[in-house]
């Protein structure tokens, strides 16, 4: 019986650490809409692409730019938080993708 509560004392621990962990960046998340998406190539040789998106959020439309393209499809509502310069995706698989901001949307809201 006491080795019962220990293994339980333990996974509840470790429990409440991964959710301090995943909750410590305090990221606010909100629904949004991917209006639009463009393939660009760097070089003559194809080496580098990279997929430059336009997020439109509750408040504004972000630009965007990843070096992978997100498994998300135009026009389709996504979950987004921004941090800083990042903006974390989480598309359709649910896996939470970071994209760069190339463009700061207007300190006015869009209508």
């Amino acid at each position: 019986m006491l080795i019962l509560r220990i293994t339980a004392g333990v996974v509840l621990a470790t429990m409440l650490v991964y959710g301090l962990e995943t909750d410590s960046k305090g990221l606010v998340w909100q629904s949004g809409q991917i209006v639009s998406m463009k393939e660009e190539v760097s070089d003559q040789d194809s080496n580098w692409t990279s997929y430059v998106y336009r997020l439109h959020g509750r408040d504004h439309t972000y630009t965007l730019v990843s070096s992978a393209p997100l498994k998300a499809y135009i026009h389709s509502t996504v979950k987004f938080a921004v941090e800083k310069n990042i903006v974390y995706i989480q598309d359709v698989d649910g896996k939470q993708r970071k994209t760069c901001i190339l463009e700061q949307p207007d300190s006015a809201p869009h209508r």
